[in-house]
């Protein structure tokens, strides 16, 4: 969760900073520095109480973050066995993984 938090703060800040096309903002969608923080700040607030009004859906995003993590983290041990090249590891390997599996 902590990534995609990042990945969407990184992503704002690179979109902030690329300039505008002035026909296509008007008056009414332009919005201060001050105003831009003070909204910031609200939907920081209301997004850490998320999880105290929806305890379900933080569970089940929780679930799903994990999984996601645990395939990640798969997929790359299997690409460095890979690139490695040390099929004999990667056999031993695979060999644990499936003795894990079947427990």
């Amino acid at each position: 969760m902590s990534f995609l938090i990042r990945a969407a703060f990184w992503l704002s800040l690179v979109i902030l900073i690329l300039p505008a096309d002035k026909e296509s903002t008007t008056d009414a969608a332009r919005l201060s520095t001050s105003e831009a923080m003070v909204a910031a700040q609200a939907t920081f607030k209301d997004f850490t109480s998320f999880c105290s009004r929806q305890p379900e859906v933080c569970a089940a995003g929780e679930v799903a973050l994990e999984n996601f993590s645990a395939k990640a983290r798969y997929g790359a041990k299997q690409l460095y066995l890979y690139l490695d090249g040390d099929e004999a590891e990667q056999s031993a390997s695979s060999a644990a993984t499936d003795k894990e599996a079947n427990k």
